[in-house]
């Protein structure tokens, strides 16, 4: 994190007091895991599920049928962002060190761990941030069959929220590929100019200073405010992250559905060592006419990707 004045320091330490633990689960069956990671090909997905509000379920229901653009049978990655969480490792009470959003129990949610037991499959999830009041938190998740190493928990440097990306390495056709979840602050404190790109800037730093894997597979709400112009996207350029949107796709002008549309959400990859033989990313739209309040009930529109590895 680098050195932080003391009372910089004394409110990190509040937000992370006020949210639970992270959470490792492996629960799909052997033979699933084992079918997984000899895939030569895999169903990528990048989403901010809007504190759990997007739904989950139905758009694995959906990948499954192939209904999404991508054959069915692949085997399916879920990088999630605001991803919702409920359960006793959570403090009964707040300290006050939590997001200000009202979190609303009149809509539905999909609680991450009952989504991975719902699936059978393994999660790595990492709190953020404390949901106000209600004892609930959210975070970053990886959700998949494949077999997973551990958890990593990368806090970025604090801004406005409390920020921890999540990684995990998992080993695909013989390959290893690691899989990463990430979501920067929207804005910085007052006195940050550009709509926070300076804090950005800063967090997107310190998330890429110790990443020296190869092939890398990132799903992250950048928030980047003024698009690529910011510092944050050129450091992901010079450490070599591509895009994955075929040129003869149409182009998308948001993925933030909400207003003001924004493009702030982004599937990428870092390919060094040739693993990856192609990338392709689209935007999933739950209407063809891109209408309605929601997308799969969230405020983002999910990425998706097919990476087919190298032989």
């Amino acid at each position: 994190m680098g050195a932080l004045g003391g009372g910089l320091e004394a409110r990190l330490a509040g937000w992370r007091r006020n949210v639970g633990a992270p959470v490792s689960l492996d629960l799909a069956p052997a033979e699933e895991a084992r079918r997984a990671a000899a895939a030569a090909s895999l169903a990528v997905v990048s989403w901010n599920v809007w504190m759990g509000r997007g739904r989950l379920l139905e758009l694995v229901e959906r990948l499954r049928a192939g209904e999404l653009g991508v054959d069915g049978d692949l085997t399916p990655v879920l990088l999630v962002q605001e991803a919702f969480r409920q359960d006793d490792t959570i403090p009964e009470r707040s300290n006050g060190f939590a997001a200000r959003e009202l979190v609303t129990r009149l809509r539905p949610r999909q609680e991450i761990v009952e989504v991975a037991r719902r699936l059978g499959w393994n999660l790595r999830y990492v709190p953020s941030m404390r949901n106000g009041a209600e004892r609930s938190d959210r975070g970053n998740a990886i959700l998949t069959p494949l077999p997973l190493g551990p958890g990593d928990g990368i806090e970025l440097p604090f801004a406005l929220q409390r920020r921890v990306a999540v990684g995990a390495v998992a080993t695909v056709a013989g390959r290893r590929l690691r899989l990463m979840s990430a979501h920067l602050d929207p804005r910085g404190p007052v006195g940050y100019k550009w709509l926070g790109a300076a804090a950005r800037g800063a967090q997107m730093e310190h998330l890429l200073a110790g990443l020296e894997d190869p092939t890398v597979v990132l799903g992250a709400d950048l928030n980047l405010g003024r698009g690529r112009a910011e510092r944050a996207w050129r450091l992901l350029v010079e450490h070599g992250f591509e895009s994955g949107v075929p040129p003869e796709l149409p182009s998308w002008r948001h993925t933030y559905h909400a207003l003001p549309r924004l493009v702030i959400d982004y599937l990428l990859v870092r390919n060094r060592d040739g693993g990856i033989a192609t990338s392709r990313v689209r935007r999933v739209d739950e209407d063809p006419r891109d209408r309605g309040p929601n997308v799969f009930g969230s405020d983002h529109h999910p990425l998706l990707a097919r990476i087919d590895l190298a032989p």
